[in-house]
């Protein structure tokens, strides 16, 4: 076999193709050639399908293969228009994805309103559910707030002449007004719900640890509630007699025996301005060693001190006081000697408890 041999440029040798060997082992695979596709054979036999004129479309406003079927079958100019209109309005609800149900023509009365027809049995029910009804209660909520509005103003005018006169006074304004102790005490009672705690309930549990012999006099009693809490003999007093067991009486000058009582309560009673002597008349009623029970309003006091020194002229020594509790002001004193009611003593008074208007 001749050798292989490079022809030399000079000599203007051409270039010479040489055949691509099949790879063996891993060598890189051939390139393919794509595939000639054979063109389709034309079915002679199929034959061209010409339209009809029946199955041309032709595109007309308000009838296009959504809209719905015409409601009547003539080609008027109006029936044309409102199956435009139709069209128009079906295709736009499906366009948007509504559909929307058909309404039953409502039935119409004269004058254009509507008319609701019930079945007879069902009528005849309504009419006796109606005549059998109660008929609706009138509106008492204005009425009641009008009228404790004016138990309130009246009881805040009561009770400011109260504290500003002497106890004299006070008894001459309830005899021209019998009507004037209710309201006040009605207007109280109001009061009493919004308070903390009832003084007098602490009270009565006080008296019902002491001796069932001992007597007590309830000064300023109002209602007497503390007799009929507490099994002791109670003599209970106030300007007004709410009860026949109450007696009627200016409580500086009560028909008590002297040295007839053991025990003597004060609850929220120390109103005028000669307190003096309602202390002189505890000191003629009570028993030596007796008890005086006190509560009153913590914003009352100005000075408790001279509270203390003023009751000690009235023969009164403080054996404890109880000022820690919120709104109200707890004492207790004993009679240590007796003080005649004609001594001659500086008069002192409490300020006023003046109720806001709520």
């Amino acid at each position: 076999m001749q050798p292989f041999a490079v022809p030399t440029w000079e000599n203007g040798a051409e270039i010479m193709n040489f055949k691509t060997a099949k790879p063996a082992g891993n060598g890189v695979a051939a390139t393919k050639k794509p595939k000639k596709k054979k063109p389709k054979k034309k079915d002679k036999t199929a034959k061209t399908k010409t339209p009809k004129a029946a199955d041309k479309f032709t595109y007309r406003q308000g009838a296009g293969p959504l809209a719905p079927p015409s409601r009547n079958s003539s080609n008027s100019s109006d029936d044309d228009d409102d199956d435009m209109e139709d069209g128009i309005r079906a295709m736009h609800k499906v366009r948007v994805g509504r559909i929307e149900k058909q309404r039953p023509p409502t039935q119409a009365a004269k004058g254009g309103k509507k008319e609701l027809k019930l079945k007879p049995e069902l009528a005849q029910a309504a009419v006796e559910a109606m005549e059998t009804a109660p008929s609706p209660a009138p509106t008492s909520s204005l009425a009641s707030k009008l009228q404790t509005e004016l138990l309130g103003g009246r009881f805040r005018y009561i009770n400011e002449q109260l504290y500003s006169v002497t106890s004299r006074k006070a008894e001459a304004l309830f005899g021209k007004d019998a009507s004037a102790f209710e309201a006040y005490h009605a207007g109280y009672r109001q009061q009493v719900e919004k308070w903390p705690l009832n003084p007098l309930n602490r009270f009565i549990k006080t008296i019902k640890k002491l001796p069932k012999s001992a007597v007590i006099g309830d000064f300023g009693c109002g209602e007497g509630k503390l007799a009929e809490s507490v099994p002791n003999k109670v003599h209970s007093m106030d300007l007004v007699a709410a009860r026949g067991d109450i007696i009627a009486c200016n409580i500086t000058e009560t028909p008590l025996q002297a040295q007839s009582l053991d025990v003597a309560v004060y609850c929220l009673s120390l109103m005028g301005t000669d307190l003096n002597e309602f202390f002189l008349e505890a000191n003629r009623v009570l028993k030596l060693h007796g008890n005086v029970y006190i509560a009153e309003i913590q914003s009352r006091f100005e000075d408790v001190r001279q509270f203390v020194r003023c009751l000690s002229a009235c023969g009164f020594d403080m054996v404890k006081k109880d000022v820690a509790v919120n709104y109200f002001y707890f004492f207790q004193f004993k009679k240590m000697r007796h003080v005649p009611k004609t001594t001659k003593l500086k008069p002192f008074s409490l300020k006023p408890c003046l109720y806001r208007k709520r």
